[in-house]
């Protein structure tokens, strides 16, 4: 691990900063994995050793600064490097490179376009807009994005501002089922996979019966998966469309 930030190539790397008693402290970081941190996405098994690119505590990584233990011990009461690292990596500022913030900008936009094609309908026509479709509204209404927080947290806010240009709703479908024992075992985890079951349960004659939630803008192709996958014998109702 490094010990020298001088002698470190920067490049492809971040650096979280946070300032406390009157100090300055900077860590280096895997940049990708420092913003899932604080967007608390990974789990809670990874060590903070992973997420920190060098085993330091500087008052300018750039220049190679470190900490003295001293000060450490002043602001955090410890030296301990993964310990000091957890506080400054959660209350910290994560200084992202413009290619990085372009890069995880272009992700957390193509996912925001996807979850809106996959739950959202037109309310004129109760069929999925495309994803283009969205793009470009996202465009014409300059909705702003941000890379640091999830995607279902924005979603809201972004369809508000997308009803000025498209008609658009979020709309889920609950549905009653009911699979055939021949086809259970595929059946099952399929179905779990893709919707939300609300309740379920086997009957004696081995029939899984469920009652489940799925996006509206989905309930074609989840409807024609399941008749697949049991050859045109399970049995679908619409119970209810709920509108968000």
């Amino acid at each position: 691990m490094l010990r020298d930030a001088r002698r470190f190539d920067m490049k492809g790397k971040s650096v979280v900063r946070i300032k406390t008693h009157g100090n300055r402290f900077e860590i280096i970081v895997n940049p990708k994995l420092a913003l899932q941190y604080k967007m608390g996405l990974l789990d809670d098994s990874m060590e903070i050793s992973e997420i920190l690119e060098a085993d330091e505590i500087f008052q300018n990584a750039s220049k190679g600064e470190k900490s003295p233990d001293e000060i450490l011990i002043h602001c955090f009461e410890t030296t301990d490097i993964f310990q000091i690292a957890k506080i400054i990596l959660t209350k910290g500022e994560l200084n992202l490179t413009a290619e990085q913030r372009f890069e995880f900008f272009e992700k957390k936009r193509k996912q925001i376009i996807s979850l809106l094609a996959k739950t959202c309908i037109n309310p004129k026509t109760r069929t999925p807009h495309p994803p283009i479709r969205i793009e470009n509204a996202m465009k014409e209404a300059k909705v702003m994005i941000d890379p640091s927080t999830s995607a279902e947290s924005q979603l809201k806010d972004i369809i508000t501002e997308l009803r000025r240009i498209i008609p658009i709703s979020m709309e889920t479908v609950k549905l009653a089922i009911k699979i055939p024992p021949d086809f259970t075992g595929k059946a099952y985890g399929e179905i779990k996979r893709d919707a939300q079951i609300i309740k379920d349960e086997w009957q004696n004659d081995g029939h899984w019966i469920a009652v489940v939630n799925i996006a509206a803008g989905i309930q074609g192709d989840f409807m024609e998966k399941v008749q697949g996958m049991t050859k045109g014998r399970a049995e679908i109702k619409i119970i209810e469309r709920i509108r968000l």
